[in-house]
């Protein structure tokens, strides 16, 4: 358990986002152009005065943006770092809602603006899974899931974990469940029809959504298509996963948040993800993605 965790949290945001800015502010060196070209002709007086003034001024602008890029490099890995041992100080749970506790700070909107900038380029004032909403205000888990409260925070604050040492380089569960799915071609075929469909499907439904999408290999592969479609689906249900990336519930198949971040982190790895998809949205083009081209390449 990191101590303070929360207050080392919103300061190495902060400071994230203050580099960021300085090193994003690109003004200042067309200015210091400007003003040397001026001084190269001569000018005097006053005005020559001003101008080495502020030159100066832009200069040391210049080397602090320098070195604020390999001070960055050092914050988002300290962020990252943290993360990975993601230990929220909380108060205790109230109604589905798990606060910050009264002794330490929130953790931040830009603490996960900045997560959610190095997880996905695109930075958002919360996360949101199904299951639960991680934002400054404090967890809220969603009130219709069943189980444990306590399992369910564990699970969210898992993934996170995931995803920061996945960035990092560290071993984690994410790379994981991408290299279970390496081998198996129609797992990987059932998680991008649960995300298409973006929402839970009975077998019937699910066989007909990939028909559609998959037409030239389903009239190749004839009846062994379906059979393999069922097999995918029980080797993601199957107890070779420590974290399922799909669920069975009334007879209908749906996607778990953890299936949704390995299928954003491992298209992501390919190059593959549009913008939607790496922000959790699940609007895909049928058109955008050869799920065949795909595990060719992860076969390699």
């Amino acid at each position: 358990m990191v101590e303070r965790f929360n207050e080392k949290a919103n300061a190495l945001a902060q400071e994230y986002w203050r580099l960021k800015q300085l090193i994003s502010n690109e003004s200042s060196g067309k200015r210091l152009a400007e003003i040397e070209k001026l001084l190269e002709k001569g000018i005097g007086g006053k005005l020559k005065e001003q101008l080495e003034a502020e030159a100066k001024q832009l200069r040391k602008e210049h080397e602090d943006r320098s070195s604020a890029v390999l001070s960055l490099e050092e914050v988002k890995r300290g962020l990252l770092e943290l993360t990975a041992e993601l230990a929220p100080n909380l108060d205790l749970l109230t109604d589905n809602f798990f606060p910050y506790d009264s002794e330490h700070d929130h953790l931040s909107a830009g603490y996960f603006r900045a997560l959610t900038d190095l997880f996905f380029g695109a930075p958002q004032p919360e996360i949101a899974f199904t299951v639960a909403t991680l934002s400054s205000e404090g967890i809220r888990l969603s009130a219709t899931e069943r189980g444990s409260s306590y399992e369910t925070l564990g699970y969210v604050l898992m993934i996170i974990q995931e995803t920061a040492k996945k960035l990092l380089g560290m071993q984690n569960g994410i790379d994981t469940c991408c290299a279970l799915l390496k081998g198996h071609e129609y797992a990987f075929i059932v998680l991008k029809t649960l995300l298409t469909a973006e929402r839970s499907l009975r077998l019937e439904e699910l066989k007909e959504i990939a028909h559609r999408d998959d037409k030239e290999y389903k009239e190749l592969m004839s009846d062994l298509y379906d059979k393999e479609l069922v097999n995918g689906i029980t080797y993601l249900l199957s107890d070779g996963w420590e974290y399922q990336l799909i669920k069975e519930r009334d007879s209908t198949y749906g996607l778990t948040d953890l299936g949704r971040w390995v299928w954003r982190f491992c298209n992501a790895d390919l190059g593959t993800a549009s913008e939607e998809e790496r922000m959790g949205r699940t609007t895909i083009s049928n058109s955008g993605l050869n799920i065949h081209k795909i595990l060719k390449f992860l076969k390699r």
